[in-house]
């Protein structure tokens, strides 16, 4: 495998910048779950795998994914994922969720958003995709 180190991602392979809604959480106060946060890094890789070789990859495993600041409805966030290393058939993606804007409190006086000045990191984590075998491999 070939692949670059495992630093905060300088320059993603793809991003997908999202605005959090109340369809993604059934908390209160408009918490947003962390498999909320999964399933965009799993968009953010598809891209990746359309790139590489015309398909979308499937998820085979989450390396250390860590949740470090809530999230809540309303909130602003980009994904970022870059390619670590590259097997025949996998690849292993270094993912970011960065928090963009942060939402007006659900009781506060003002309804303002903040814009996040420094970004404000909210989970990381490390994916590995595997492409499916073309059904010509799978057919012998």
């Amino acid at each position: 495998m070939t692949g670059r180190s495992e630093a905060a991602i300088a320059e993603p392979d793809a991003t997908l910048r999202v605005r959090l809604g109340t369809k993604d959480t059934h908390y209160n106060g408009g918490l947003i779950p962390a498999a909320t946060v999964t399933r965009l890094f799993a968009d953010c890789t598809t891209e990746i795998g359309i790139r590489d070789n015309g398909r979308p990859g499937l998820l085979a495993a989450y390396e250390n994914a860590q949740f470090l600041l809530p999230l809540r409805s309303g909130d602003y966030v980009e994904i970022r994922a870059a390619v670590l290393s590259r097997g025949r058939r996998s690849r292993r993606i270094a993912l970011e969720a960065w928090r963009l804007m942060r939402a007006p409190a659900e009781r506060a006086q003002r309804r303002d958003y903040t814009i996040c000045e420094p970004l404000e990191l909210a989970a990381r984590g490390i994916m590995i995709s595997v492409a499916p075998r073309p059904a010509a491999e799978r057919e012998t």
